[in-house]
């Protein structure tokens, strides 16, 4: 599992929040960039198969504009947005979505993306 976090057992979600397994806000790119990353994890459900919950989210310190974004919602399955245009996420497993979100913010503050 994403880091050795324990999973959280629950009745339905359907109206509490899901409990988070990982969250982390920083600053980075030299201050530039804010990285926020929030997952939870419940039972699954049908609009959330997996049982995850989750935004990663780069947004850029001197516009306010969020420039990179992976999130899964209801009515939507896994998706990305990057630089407000939107694509869908080939989401394998929390491991590879923090993988990927990292080494593309690695590559927007390093001007690639």
């Amino acid at each position: 599992m994403f880091y050795g976090i324990i999973s959280h057992k629950m009745g339905t979600y359907k109206h509490a929040m899901p409990p988070v397994i990982f969250e982390a806000r920083d600053i980075v790119g030299e201050g530039r960039y804010l990285q926020e990353v929030r997952i939870s994890a419940f039972p699954p459900h049908p609009d959330f198969p997996e049982g995850l919950r989750y935004s990663l989210c780069l947004v850029d310190r001197s516009t306010g504009e969020v420039v990179l974004l992976y999130d899964i919602h209801r009515g939507k399955s896994h998706h990305r947005h990057l630089r407000g245009k939107e694509e869908p996420y080939g989401f394998v497993d929390e491991d590879k979505l923090l993988d990927d979100f990292l080494r593309e913010v690695d590559l927007m503050v390093e001007g690639k993306l």
